[in-house]
């Protein structure tokens, strides 16, 4: 069945007792959606940091095409598209245009299927479920009523003993189709607190079009021919990133930073931004850390900034790495944050330079990379020595 994940919660919240009318209702319009023979929905998502300091968001559009058990989600940003597709037995996810997939996780029969990022909330607590209220939809040449739900989100903690992140509270609402079960948008918000500081995240899913009832293309959840498995996709380099982004605009980078603070590509929109991608285990790396620091003291009160990227470490080794060799420039650990995929990095060092325009001005690898880099950052004015 179409979101079985979603029924499976239900029913287990059904049988413990808690379950609330608002929890019984969302249940009866997945029912809903499964009887559908097919539908297509696109979302515009939204994700937004709001911090004392401001508010920093990125978005990208979600397209999703579904029947019965299967579906295919298609997320698009500047950058390209990501997809995955649900055959009604396997998970496949893949870059658009690519010849390699990875094969998701089997789920156990209790887990049930996995379901498309709209309709996936961050683990609702639906015995404290509540409607709100009912209205018309506003959809063109229809007479259908929505209705307003409001769902707590369990709480969760992270990280290490010596620096938690929790999430302090959350809620989802939702506005809902009572005639199809189809979702009209989606914001779940999050209060999180960590020993270094606190944020809100909240993220909307916000119906931009849709279509249901005629046959669906069984195509389209298919994999294309020629492709082959991967234990986990290949990663970014230097070659591809100069090849799919150089001189257009680089794709924005929301994520939290070491010490607890947002940190966004599009609030550095003004400063030549250099990117670095490292490892505490990397030689090279290692040694071109001194200078990348004295680079930020002699420049980062002008139009620079530098972030770097440390990739696949967790926090107590890099912060161990940075007692021994502190940076004064922002320090992001990916095993922390979702990064863009042209961001997954898995070459080091790996040197991005973004222009103050927002470009992507170049991209250098490897134990040359900041040698590499050293005639460009001097052409837009940074003595390197």
């Amino acid at each position: 069945m179409l979101f079985l994940a979603l029924v499976a919660i239900l029913l287990a919240a059904l049988n413990a007792g808690a379950q609330t009318p608002a929890g019984k209702l969302w249940g009866e319009l997945a029912a809903k959606r499964e009887k559908l023979p097919s539908l297509h929905q696109e979302f515009e998502y939204i994700r937004t940091l709001k911090t004392a300091t401001g508010d920093r968001a990125n978005k990208h559009q979600i397209i999703l095409d579904a029947a019965q058990r299967q579906w295919r989600e298609e997320s698009v940003s500047g950058s390209g598209s990501h997809i995955q597709i649900f055959d009604g037995e396997d998970l496949f996810s893949m870059d658009a245009g690519g010849d390699e997939f990875v094969l998701g996780k089997r789920r156990s029969k209790k887990e049930g299927d996995p379901v498309p990022s709209p309709y996936s909330l961050s683990d609702p607590d639906w015995s404290k479920a509540v409607e709100l209220e009912r209205r018309p939809c506003g959809i063109p040449g229809s007479t259908h009523e929505c209705v307003f739900m409001e769902v707590p989100l369990k709480k969760w903690t992270r990280g290490s003993p010596s620096n938690l992140t929790n999430m302090v509270k959350g809620t989802a609402r939702l506005v809902v189709d009572t005639e199809t079960g189809l979702l009209m948008s989606a914001r779940t918000v999050q209060a999180i607190s960590s020993t270094r500081g606190g944020y809100q995240s909240d993220i909307s899913y916000l119906l931009k079009r849709m279509g249901y009832g005629t046959p669906a293309d069984v195509s389209l959840f298919k994999l294309t021919t020629g492709m082959h498995e991967v234990k986990e996709a290949s990663s970014w380099n230097a070659a591809t990133i100069k090849k799919r982004l150089e001189g257009k605009p680089a794709p924005e980078m929301v994520v939290i930073d070491i010490q607890g603070k947002p940190v966004t590509l599009s609030s550095f929109k003004g400063k030549t931004v250099l990117i670095d991608f490292w490892t505490t285990w990397c030689p090279p790396c290692r040694a071109d850390a001194p200078a990348l620091d004295k680079l930020y003291r002699k420049y980062g009160d002008r139009d620079f900034m530098i972030v770097g990227i440390s990739v696949n470490e967790d926090r107590a080794t890099v912060e161990k790495f940075l007692k021994q060799n502190p940076h004064e420039f922002p320090i992001v650990l990916t095993t922390e944050n979702e990064m863009p995929r042209p961001y997954q990095i898995g070459i080091f060092p790996t040197y991005i330079v973004i222009d103050k325009d927002g470009a992507l001005a170049a991209a250098e690898q490897g134990n040359q990379g900041f040698g590499a880099l050293r005639k460009l950052l001097t052409k837009v004015g940074l003595e390197v020595e």
